[in-house]
């Protein structure tokens, strides 16, 4: 695991899923080897290797994860972004899902189906002087 850069940290977190900030994506790979790229909302730093996010709408990226999937994760703001890369974990138990939990309620009036945790091993820049630059 490495640890997100505080800058990445900022762009990637958004635990009330503001609409002041980027919208992030999650990219997995289909059983047919595919790739499948997802929306997300609801997505808090948890320590400082890794991400939590919800699982409402994102079944077939749970699904990819559940086979073993790796997982990245990035959001751009104009010519600013960032991608982690990583393996994922699919969890419906414990403290981390029940915030995930409040936090859709809380948000959208919805129920969270799960949350994904992203444990970072890999993290990229993505500005426009850097190209693809691994910063972590």
């Amino acid at each position: 695991m490495v640890n997100i850069p505080k800058e990445a940290l900022e762009m990637l977190d958004n635990p009330t899923c503001s609409k002041e900030k980027p919208i992030t994506w999650v990219s997995t790979v289909n059983e047919d080897g595919t790739p499948h790229m997802a929306p997300v909302c609801v997505v808090k730093a948890v320590e400082e290797d890794k991400l939590l996010i919800a699982v409402t709408y994102i079944m077939r990226t749970a699904e990819n994860i559940k086979r073993g999937s790796k997982v990245a994760v990035g959001a751009a703001k104009y010519y600013d972004g960032f991608m982690v890369k990583g393996t994922g974990e699919i969890i419906d138990t414990g403290p981390l899902f029940e915030d995930v939990k409040k936090r859709v309620q809380e948000r959208f009036k919805l129920t969270a189906k799960a949350a994904l945790i992203v444990k970072v091993e890999e993290v990229y820049s993505h500005k426009p002087k850097s190209g693809k630059k691994k910063i972590a």
